[in-house]
C-alpha cells in the first residue's frame, strides 16, 4: 500500500463514516463465501471489462471483511492513484464510481447473479459494502421479497421459459425468443412519432417529441430506455413490434403520432408488449400547442403507471417547473433536427436555430447545450478552426450550466472542450462523472467519457467497458459500433475492430467514418487487400473520394518516396485550395505512415499551436507507431498532459 496521511485515515473531508463490514440478511456470511461470491461477481459480465470498478470492489470487500476503515481520501489515494495531499471536497472520483459500481452491483443481481446464495452491497452514503446470505427459494417458486432497493426487480427461471417480473408487472415472451438473452422488463423503445401534420416540415416537430420523451424517460429510475439513434433506426418502416424488440431487446415499445393545425395539436401514443404485440396503454390528446409540455409529462407518467417502475426523478417536471417561451422551443427543436443530420452545411444552419431561440429567451438552458454540440462538432471534425468553435462551445455550455447545473448534456459539452482543447484531464474527468452522476443512463455520456477521455489517456479498458455500456443503450448507433471499433483498434485487436466497422457500414452504408477508419486498419496491419477493398467500396458510396492514404502507402512500400511525398504534398494544396482548416493531424498521419518522421513532427506541432482536437489520441492511435521510439514523441505526450494512465504499446 501507498503511504497515506494520518489525516487520511482519521478523517475523511466529505464526512463519510467509517464502519466495519455489515452483514445483513439475519445469518452471518462467512468470509470464504464472501471472498467466493466477489470472484463471482467479478468474472461477470458488468465488471471483467472494468479494471477499475473490479479493483475498487475487490478492495472495499477485503477492507471491511479485515474490519479496517474506509474513508473516501483513502480510496482515492489506494484505489484511483491520487496523490498524498488529495482532498475529496475538490475531485469527486470516488462518490462518482462509487454509484457506477452500486449500478454495476444492481445489474448484476437482477441478471445473472440473481439466484447467487450471497449479496454483496454498496449502501448509498457510505464505502462499506454490506454482505447478505440469501435463502434459496424452492424449485418452481419465486423466490421471497428482500429487503433493500432490489425488491423492484425479480428474475424467475422456470423450466420451459423465461419470465421476468418487474415490479408486480409480468411479461412472458415469445418461444422464438427463449434463445436469446431475457430482455429486462422495464426496457422500453420509443420509435419516432409520425408526422400526421399537412406541412412536411413539421417533421422537425414530431421529432423533437420523441427526443423529448426519450429524455425524459431516461430520468426514471429502473427503466432502460433505448437511445435515440437505435429507435431512430425505424423510421418511416412501419416495423413489426415483436422484431423491434428483438432487435433492440427490450419488453415494451411506443409508439405515436403527431398531428399540428395551426394552434392546435392532437398527439397519439400507444405502448406495446412485444412478447405479443398487445397494447398496454394508449391514449389521445388533443390540446393547444401550449400545452405540448403537459402532454409530456402526462404520457411519460402514464408509462411509469403502466409499467409500475421506480420514478427516481419526476420525468416531466423540468417542463412543467419552467416551461421555456414555446416559440423558442420550436426553434431549439429546428436546430436540434438540424444538428441530427450530422452534415456541416445542416450544423451552420442548427446554429441559427439555436442562437434565435436563445434571442426569444435567453434564459433557456439547452439551446445554450445545443449550440455549445454545434461548435464542438465543427471544432473536433475540422470543419472549423478549433480556436474559433472550441471556445465558443466552451462559452455556450458554461452558459448553460449557470442556467441549470443539472443539464448532463452541458457537462458532456463542457467535457469535450476540457478535455480535447484545453487538454484539462482532471476538468474534464469532473465534467464527465457529473453527467454520469446526473444521468447514469445516458449512452451520450458514456460514449464520450469513453471516447474523449479514457481512450486518450490510455485507459483502454475502462474505455472498452464503457463503450459497451453505451452500446447496451444504443445497440444500432453506427457511430458508437464505430467507437467499439476504434477502441479495439486502439488495443490493437484488429480483428475485433474490423468486425466493428463492418458492423457500423452494415447499419448505415454512407456512414463514411467506418469506411475511413477500416481502410486505416487494412494499411496500419500491412493488408492491403483490405484497404484496397476498402477504397472500392468507398467509391461507390462516394463518388470522387481520395484514396491518397492507399497511393502514398502503395508508393512508400514500393520504394518511389518522393512519389509518396508528392502525393502528400498536393493533397495539403488541395486542402488549401478548399480552405479546409483542421488538416494538422492527418497530414501528420499520412506522413507518419510513409516514414517521414520530421515532416510528421514538424506538422504535430503545428497541431499543438493549434490546439487541434485529435491531436490528443496520438498516445493511443497506431497510426503513429513508427514515430514513439523518437524521443520528441514522448516529450508531445508529457505536453499533452497525457503522460498520466497506462502507457500503451503495440501488441
Amino acid at each position: 500500500m501507498k503511504a497515506v496521511p494520518a489525516s487520511a485515515r482519521e478523517q475523511d473531508a466529505a464526512g463519510i463514516p467509517a464502519e466495519p463490514a455489515v452483514f445483513s440478511g439475519g445469518t452471518k456470511v462467512s468470509p470464504e463465501s464472501v471472498r467466493a461470491q466477489l470472484e463471482k461477481v467479478l468474472a461477470g459480465s458488468g465488471f471483467s471489462g472494468s479494471e477499475r470498478l473490479s479493483r475498487f470492489l475487490r478492495f472495499i470487500v477485503e477492507q471491511a471483511l479485515e474490519g479496517n476503515q474506509l474513508k473516501e481520501t483513502l480510496l482515492g489515494i489506494e484505489v484511483f492513484g491520487r496523490k498524498p495531499s488529495y482532498d475529496p471536497r475538490l475531485d469527486g472520483v470516488v462518490r462518482v464510481e462509487a454509484v457506477k459500481l452500486r449500478t454495476r452491483l444492481k445489474e448484476y443481481y437482477e441478471t445473472e447473479g440473481a439466484l447467487d446464495p450471497v449479496r454483496i452491497d454498496l449502501p448509498k452514503g457510505g464505502y462499506v459494502p454490506c454482505f447478505e446470505l440469501l435463502n434459496s427459494p424452492p424449485p418452481h417458486a419465486p423466490a421471497p421479497a428482500r429487503r433493500g432497493w432490489w425488491t423492484d426487480w425479480r428474475v424467475i427461471v422456470p423450466p420451459l421459459a423465461i419470465l421476468i417480473l418487474v415490479a408486480g408487472y409480468l411479461f412472458s415472451r415469445g418461444p422464438q425468443q427463449r434463445s436469446a438473452s431475457p430482455e429486462p422488463a422495464s426496457s422500453i423503445a420509443v420509435l419516432p412519432f409520425a408526422n400526421l401534420s399537412s406541412e412536411k416540415e413539421n417533421e422537425y416537430f414530431s421529432d423533437g417529441l420523441t427526443d423529448d420523451l426519450i429524455n425524459a424517460l431516461t430520468k426514471v429510475q429502473g427503466l432502460r430506455v433505448v437511445a435515440r439513434s437505435s429507435a431512430f433506426q425505424f423510421k418511416d418502416k412501419n416495423p413489426d413490434i415483436r422484431a423491434v424488440g428483438r432487435q433492440l431487446n427490450v419488453a415494451t415499445v411506443l409508439e405515436g403520432s403527431v398531428q399540428r393545425s395551426g394552434g392546435r395539436l392532437r398527439i397519439t401514443a400507444q405502448l406495446s408488449s412485444v412478447a405479443d404485440g398487445y397494447h398496454l396503454w394508449s391514449e389521445t390528446y388533443d390540446r393547444q400547442l401550449q400545452d405540448v409540455f403537459a402532454v409530456q409529462d402526462e404520457i411519460s407518467r402514464s408509462i411509469v403507471r403502466a409499467l409500475e417502475v421506480r420514478v427516481a426523478a419526476d420525468p416531466g417536471a423540468r417542463h412543467a417547473a419552467q416551461p421555456p417561451d414555446l416559440d423558442a422551443y420550436n426553434l431549439y427543436l429546428r436546430g436540434r433536427f438540424e444538428l441530427n443530420k450530422w452534415r456541416p452545411e445542416a450544423v451552420h444552419g442548427a446554429i441559427g436555430y439555436f442562437e434565435r431561440a436563445i434571442a426569444k429567451d435567453a434564459g433557456y438552458a439547452p439551446a445554450y447545450a445545443g449550440l455549445a454540440d454545434c461548435y464542438t462538432w465543427l471544432g473536433v471534425f475540422g470543419w472549423s478552426p478549433a480556436q474559433q468553435a472550441m471556445p465558443r462551445a466552451r462559452e455556450a455550455s458554461g452558459r448553460a450550466l449557470r442556467l441549470d447545473e443539472t443539464l448532463s448534456a452541458a457537462h458532456i459539452s463542457l467535457a469535450y472542450v476540457k478535455a480535447l482543447y484545453d487538454w484539462d484531464w482532471p476538468g474534464a474527468e469532473h465534467e464527465f462523472q457529473r453527467a454520469l452522476e446526473l444521468n447514469p443512463g445516458d449512452p451520450e455520456a458514456h460514449f464520450a467519457y469513453s471516447v474523449t477521455y479514457l481512450t486518450p489517456l490510455g485507459r483502454l479498458d475502462d474505455a472498452l467497458a464503457e463503450i459497451n455500456r453505451a452500446l447496451s443503450l444504443d445497440p444500432l448507433s453506427p457511430h458508437k459500433i464505430a467507437a467499439a471499433g476504434m477502441v479495439y483498434s486502439d488495443r490493437r485487436e484488429y480483428g475485433k475492430a474490423i468486425d466493428k466497422f463492418n458492423t457500423a457500414i452494415a447499419v448505415d452504408p454512407a456512414f463514411y467514418h467506418a469506411y475511413e477508419q477500416l481502410r486505416g486498419v487494412g494499411i496500419v496491419t500491412g493488408r492491403r487487400d483490405l484497404a484496397a477493398s476498402v477504397v472500392q467500396n468507398m467509391h461507390a458510396v462516394f463518388p470522387g473520394v481520395d484514396d491518397i492514404s492507399l497511393r502514398a502507402y502503395d508508393a512508400a512500400h514500393s520504394g518511389k518516396q518522393s512519389e509518396a511525398r508528392a502525393l502528400v504534398e498536393n493533397w495539403i494544396l488541395e486542402c488549401d485550395r478548399k480552405q479546409r482548416p483542421g488538416k494538422a493531424c492527418g497530414i501528420a498521419q499520412l506522413y507518419a505512415e510513409i516514414g517521414e518522421k520530421d515532416l510528421a513532427f514538424k506538422w504535430l506541432d503545428t497541431a499543438y499551436q493549434e490546439h487541434h482536437p485529435l491531436l490528443p489520441y496520438i498516445k493511443v492511435m497506431p497510426y503513429y507507431d513508427n514515430l514513439r521510439s523518437d524521443p520528441r514523441f514522448n516529450v508531445l505526450v508529457q505536453r499533452l498532459g497525457l503522460a498520466i494512465g497506462t502507457p500503451t504499446a503495440p501488441k
